[in-house]
């Protein structure tokens, strides 16, 4: 009797489409992190993390940038709460002003003004001198002399506003907003839009606020404060170029380093325009940054050697790093981060041209790579002949896919999606797996089937065997038999 005739596999339980859409699998995974913008994708960021803060040799110590922070021991030497009064800031920045740095880059935005109760009392108190003619007498004048210097002095919006001016280096910082409000600074404003496609910016919004007119006026230029931070809480991308209006606004780091090099505007919109506006940053080291404290500016002597030494001819950024008072997003393998040192090392990255890309060309090398790894294991998986053989080429081909993303993000700075490989390089050989198991399967029942059709010769009995048998029994058992 014939087997059973075995109907067609049913389609997805046929090897080469099992296969196939491992493989499918994979290189979908690459083109859909292309699509969406570059590696590194959701599941990938663990694996960014661990290779730009602990494979990629950290940025270099600075010697040209200083960070002036606002710390827990200027809040104490000060004796104020935050926020600083305005009266206060124009004081810092006239210390800082008189060790003449190349720019001070502020990354705290003066978008109200301060209470006016006092001044305002002021004025009503010399209008009515004035009217009442006291202030033509001696005495009613020295009195209106007093009143208008004290409450000049109390003007703390004016004296930073001046103190702006006198210094002509001062870049300051603005926030764009994605939900409505704001407005779109006008023609002149030192918040200018640069020469960027705004179409392509990773990082939209509708508004722009901005610090005071006065203050705005006499600074040397703006920029946005805005950070792009993914859902985990983590900086890995820095927005140059934010949209708003249909035009590029530059960040506070891509307006310092335009004021800075101007003659080098072209090459820093190029860099800056990496990644539709927002690369993947390298990280620094933890201490790269030479620090001051706002302290020792207001309590040193102008003429002090060691603050000369600290901040001549510095780009210095001032910000807020006191206990709970700035933002608490990390880095990529380091702790909270005040954003004033995010913004610094930005403009870093962006002067030396040391940003990671992982759209454009690095984004179709990845599909391309990715396809290829996968078609090698595809191929050289039918020469085989154990599937032994199939794990150990899909073992060669990891290593060398791994080493090959490797290179490419250490020597060029190209992000390469990596797991897209590493998924359809197990589905393949899972599916190889799962193949070669049923064909087994089907030849030892094929060989039980074979081999069931011919029983052995110690169950088959000698023609005639069994009648002689009972003759000679019966003979022996025969009674009175004669030869007994």
């Amino acid at each position: 009797m014939s087997p059973p005739a075995r109907g067609p596999l049913p389609l997805l339980s046929s090897p080469a489409v099992l296969r196939g859409l491992g493989a499918g699998v994979g290189l979908l995974l690459a083109v859909g992190s292309a699509v969406m913008g570059g590696a590194p994708g959701l599941g990938e960021r663990a694996l960014y993390d661990f290779a730009v803060s602990r494979l990629l040799s950290p940025l270099p110590t600075t010697a040209d940038l200083v960070l002036v922070e606002v710390d827990d021991r200027a809040l104490a030497a000060l004796g104020e709460r935050w926020p600083l009064s305005r009266a206060t800031w124009a004081r810092a920045f006239q210390a800082l002003a008189a060790q003449r740095p190349s720019a001070v880059v502020v990354d705290i935005l003066f978008d109200q003004p301060e209470s006016r109760d006092a001044l305002d009392l002021g004025e009503d108190v010399l209008e009515r001198l004035r009217t009442s003619g006291l202030a033509d007498l001696p005495e009613g004048s020295k009195l209106v002399s007093e009143l208008e210097a004290r409450m000049h002095a109390q003007d703390g919006d004016a004296r930073l506003a001046e103190t702006f001016s006198g210094m002509g280096t001062v870049v300051l910082g603005s926030m764009a907003l994605t939900d409505e409000g704001g407005s779109i600074p006008h023609e002149g404003d030192t918040l200018a839009p640069v020469a960027l496609p705004a179409e392509g910016l990773r990082l939209k919004a509708k508004g722009l606020t901005t610090n005071l007119a006065p203050l705005r006026m006499t600074a040397w230029g703006s920029g946005t404060l805005n950070v792009l931070v993914d859902a985990d809480g983590v900086i890995r991308r820095y927005p140059y170029a934010v949209e708003v209006g249909g035009r590029a606004w530059p960040s506070l780091a891509l307006a310092t380093a335009l004021r800075l090099w101007p003659e080098r505007s072209e090459a820093l919109l190029r860099v800056a325009s990496t990644d539709d506006g927002a690369p993947l940053m390298r990280l620094p080291s933890p201490d790269w940054l030479p620090r001051v404290s706002l302290a020792d500016v207001l309590l040193a002597r102008p003429s002090s050697v060691g603050l000369d030494l600290a901040l001549r001819d510095k780009a210095v950024f001032v910000g807020v790093t006191a206990t709970g008072l700035h933002g608490q997003s990390t880095l990529p393998g380091q702790l909270a981060v005040p954003g004033v040192e995010i913004h610094a090392f930005a403009m870093d990255n962006l002067r030396s041209g040391r940003v990671l890309r992982s759209s454009g060309r690095a984004a179709l090398t990845g599909v391309l790579e990715t396809a290829l790894v996968l078609a090698l294991l595809l191929w050289r998986r039918g020469r085989a002949r154990t599937m032994g053989a199939v794990v150990g080429q899909a073992a060669l081909l990891l290593v060398a896919h791994t080493a090959f993303v490797g290179w490419l993000l250490a020597d060029i700075g190209w992000v390469v999606p990596l797991l897209p490989g590493v998924i359809g390089l197990a589905l393949v050989t899972l599916a190889e797996s799962v193949a070669r198991t049923e064909d087994l399967q089907r030849q030892r029942g094929a060989l039980k089937r074979l081999f069931g059709r011919f029983p052995s010769e110690a169950s088959v009995p000698p023609p005639g065997g069994t009648k002689v048998a009972e003759g000679e029994e019966s003979s022996r058992s025969l009674p009175g038999d004669s030869r007994r």
